[in-house]
């Protein structure tokens, strides 16, 4: 039965694929707005990832550097500590420096972008985020992370090639 005749299958494959392929990659959300956090949790889960969530920029250190999370997701303004200051103590930090940083934010301004990435940040997002941009740039950070030594592996591209990926200097020993 070929799903070329069903679309909706071949959606629900595609879908399911999808999600599978999201459990294996864990995101920090560092948001200081309670009901923002829940919302980014639940938007993140049901796209089949798992989440970690706090509210604080140094509660974000100890778990950044406990859980080594894929990717972190970072407010700007924290009640403790700025999250600019929390990406430049992560990038500095050989356990996490290679976790890539997406700040999300509502201080979308020129200036606030161009202190963002001074600071460490991979990414820029600027609140209120767009459903398929904030989904997309998510999924490019988790398909470029650097690949450790004990999960070096073939991956497989979308072009249908097998491209090998190395280790990073940074990857722990």
């Amino acid at each position: 039965m070929s799903t070329s005749k069903y679309p909706h299958a071949a959606e629900r494959t595609e879908a399911s694929a999808h999600q599978q392929n999201a459990k294996r990659n864990r995101i920090l959300i560092v948001e200081d707005n309670p009901i923002s956090l829940t919302l980014l949790k639940q938007l993140l889960k049901a796209h089949g990832y798992e989440v970690l969530g706090t509210s604080e920029g140094l509660q974000a250190l100890d778990l950044a550097r406990e859980e080594q999370p894929d990717l972190i997701l970072m407010d700007i303004r924290l009640p403790d500590i700025s999250g600019f200051e929390v990406t430049r103590l992560l990038k500095q930090d050989q356990r996490t420096k290679a976790i890539p940083i997406v700040a999300v934010t509502a201080l979308a301004s020129p200036e606030y972008e161009k202190k963002g990435l001074e600071s460490g940040c991979d990414a820029y997002i600027p609140k209120p985020i767009t459903l398929g941009n904030f989904l997309r740039t998510i999924e490019s950070f988790l398909k470029i992370r650097p690949v450790t030594p004990t999960s070096f592996a073939s991956l497989s591209s979308p072009d249908g090639l097998t491209h090998s990926t190395l280790a990073s200097s940074s990857a722990p020993a």
